[in-house]
């Protein structure tokens, strides 16, 4: 209990100074649901780093130590707020390069959190940086494939085709309304826009008159306001963002699949951790395919809303089964069967938690299952 304790007022204490810091320094004001998830963020960063230090299993620490990392980051996100406001006033660059580098940094540290998991349940007689070189490996290949554009041009989302036919269509609205016509056609913006197919600011093609006319309707919505801009811009990002959550998604399925067919040792609540960043990457990917489908910052701002308070229920669950990994592994028996797990793992039997007992008591035959949930079952001897 004292460590909880301990654990709360660190928490407590971290969101006192940032409630103090945005009261007083100005601050882009952001809205509570933010609010909430970077606090719940915070304290299962907290937990997990808690853990990495309490961990009794020395091959399991590291895999708290990743997850602490990625959950921590909500630091920068709450830096953030400051930028352009408190730090650099007025400076929209930096707030521009800040956004989206610490995009980068959050989706690959997820994925290299989940990566790891797997690749040390896979591999569990690798050397522990055996196995953060091959995650590296996998995750930074993947994320150099997708975000390189990024490092080699920190303005890359401004060159991209989308925003190239964008300015066209609004520099022709602008020539279209010089000429006397308030509310132009479709038609007339294809007709007097430069619209083509542009490679590194060169127009290398052109485009027929019924594509610019179909391309000029689908950028049209964008040019209403500024702030429908934004959307349009970050698409390719949140694109790529969508691939790394993919990623994850990938391994995680990876992982039950070989947890099911081998079995191997796994320490307690690892599997609901685990199994618990399926929605939450699933929850990324539609997040982010609904901003690129809103054209309307209006309605980007409500699906972000409803984004931020689907992700915080997701977060809460995962929250208590880090605090419950805590719990245990400070516990006499769950020291005990941590340690017991890398030691003699062929003769120990599964420990099984709440949730596995209560779904088993109503679902299934206590009788036939004496193991964890979705472990290999031997046959029974026919007498």
């Amino acid at each position: 209990m004292y460590l909880f304790k301990k654990i709360l007022v660190l928490w407590i204490g971290l969101l006192a100074l940032a409630g103090l810091l945005l009261f007083a320094l100005a601050n882009e004001g952001p809205s509570s649901s933010a609010l909430f998830v970077d606090a719940i963020l915070l304290l299962t960063g907290i937990v997990c780093i808690f853990i990495f230090l309490r961990e009794p299993n020395r091959t399991n620490r590291p895999i708290f130590l990743n997850f602490g990392m990625f959950f921590l980051l909500s630091v920068l996100a709450f830096v953030f707020r400051f930028v352009g406001y408190a730090i650099a006033p007025g400076d929209q660059w930096l707030r521009f390069y800040f956004s989206q580098y610490h995009l980068m940094a959050y989706f690959f540290l997820l994925s290299f959190a989940v990566v790891y998991v797997v690749i040390d349940s896979l591999f569990t007689d690798f050397w522990t940086f055996s196995k953060y070189s091959l995650a590296f490996l996998i995750v930074g290949s993947t994320f150099t494939y997708y975000y390189n554009p990024f490092f080699a041009n920190p303005r890359h989302l401004y060159t991209t085709q989308d925003v190239a036919d964008y300015k066209a269509v609004n520099q022709a609205v602008i020539i279209a309304e010089n000429m006397g016509k308030t509310i132009p056609t479709v038609q007339e913006i294809a007709a007097i826009s430069s619209i083509g197919i542009w490679k590194n600011g060169v127009q290398v093609g052109v485009l027929f008159d019924d594509q610019k006319a179909r391309r000029v309707a689908e950028l049209l919505p964008y040019s209403e306001n500024d702030e429908n801009f934004g959307s349009l811009l970050f698409k390719p990002l949140y694109f790529d963002n969508i691939y790394m959550n993919v990623l994850c998604i990938i391994f995680i399925f990876l992982f039950f699949g070989y947890q099911y067919k081998n079995d191997p040792p796994q320490g307690a609540y690892i599997e609901k951790i685990i199994f618990l960043f399926l929605p939450y990457c699933s929850l990324e990917i539609l997040h982010h395919y609904a901003y690129i489908k809103s054209v309307e910052y209006a309605t980007f701002v409500d699906v972000q809303q409803i984004g931020y308070y689907l992700t915080l229920l997701n977060l809460l669950f995962l929250l208590t089964f880090f605090g419950l990994r805590l719990r245990f592994i400070t516990s006499v028996k769950g020291e005990f069967y941590e340690r017991e797990l890398v030691s003699d793992a062929e003769h120990i039997s599964r420990w099984r938690d709440a949730l596995d007992n209560l779904v088993v008591r109503h679902f299934l035959n206590p009788k036939a299952i004496h193991g964890r949930l979705f472990a290999p079952r031997a046959p029974r001897n026919e007498a």
